[in-house]
């Protein structure tokens, strides 16, 4: 208690005994007005406050609070290792299976385009198993699922679109091959990408040749469905157009390949799916490589 507290305590101790046994009687009734009633009680908190004011001498520097504050979330420690990246990559390769399997069930594909997925389907599944085994050579475990993350923003609403969900009141794609075939591409361009951006990542130089010739075939998959797509930008190994009177069947195939957009892009890559709404606007999607918080990290499993 300070000398200003000791003061005003001594004051207020004087006015208590010079009234002690008075009797304000009827006086007090009539003369207490409804002011001087709130005046009294201010004085009486006041004095609570002087009294709370002159207690212990216990100092603290918390901020007062109503009610339980929540628990403080200790972030993972994830760095990202040569096995997280390969779990990754891994996790593409069955995002690809899925969608191609997909595609195969329902039978979206027929002819030259279903041949072409099938063998597709066969190179993501000799990738995905390449890279689960070089993930448990590290001593990591191998992860045989699609990416979760990718799985849920890109690869189940863009089969929506194409398949159409009547719960939902998606309407099917009018151009079903178009849109399968859009979607492929988008895909095999992000697989590329992702090997292209995992490279100089991975700390096992062997793990590097791996990762890039796993990229390029990606990318092969990317240009084969580039041509499909849009057969009119068709050009040479020299990177010239080929004349549309020269694009005939022959016995020798002609050195070539399709690049429908800026091609060896790690961008996001648009894809535009499903059927037109009443404005005539189709859904646009946005497929990128994964992120931080897209990776399968090994902590991930414990979950």
């Amino acid at each position: 208690m300070n000398n200003s507290h000791r003061e005003e305590l001594h004051t207020f101790s004087k006015i208590v005994k010079a009234t002690q046994g008075a009797d304000f009687g009827p006086a007090l009734q009539s003369s207490l007005s409804r002011r001087r009633f709130f005046i009294a009680g201010g004085a009486t908190i006041s004095f609570g406050a002087l009294l709370a004011a002159c207690g212990g001498s216990t100092t603290t520097t918390e901020i007062p609070r109503i009610g339980n504050a929540p628990e403080k979330t200790e972030l993972v420690d994830a760095p990202v290792t040569d096995i997280a990246l390969l779990r990754t990559a891994t996790s593409l390769e069955h995002n690809a299976i899925f969608v191609y399997e997909a595609v195969a069930a329902v039978g979206l594909l027929s002819g030259d385009a279903a041949t072409l997925a099938a063998r597709f389907l066969s190179d993501h599944k000799a990738h995905a198993e390449a890279t689960a085994s070089l993930t448990e050579k590290l001593g990591g475990k191998a992860y045989n699922e699609p990416n979760p993350r990718l799985q849920s923003i890109y690869i189940e609403p863009a089969l929506r679109l194409i398949t159409g969900d009547e719960a939902s009141g998606i309407s099917a794609t009018d151009d079903a091959v178009a849109d399968v075939l859009a979607l492929a591409y988008a895909l095999e361009t992000i697989a590329g990408s992702t090997y292209q951006v995992y490279v100089p990542m991975l700390a096992d130089p062997a793990l590097r040749g791996a990762a890039i010739g796993i990229g390029e075939q990606e990318s092969r998959h990317a240009a084969v469905i580039g041509s499909l797509l849009n057969p009119s930008r068709l050009v040479s190994s020299f990177g010239l157009s080929i004349a549309a009177e020269y694009q005939e069947e022959t016995d020798v195939p002609a050195a070539a390949y399709a690049v429908p957009t800026t091609f060896g892009t790690k961008a996001p890559v648009r894809v535009v799916l499903g059927a037109a709404n009443e404005s005539g606007i189709r859904t646009s999607l946005n497929l990128e490589t994964p992120s931080l918080n897209s990776m399968v990290y090994e902590y991930l499993d414990g979950e």
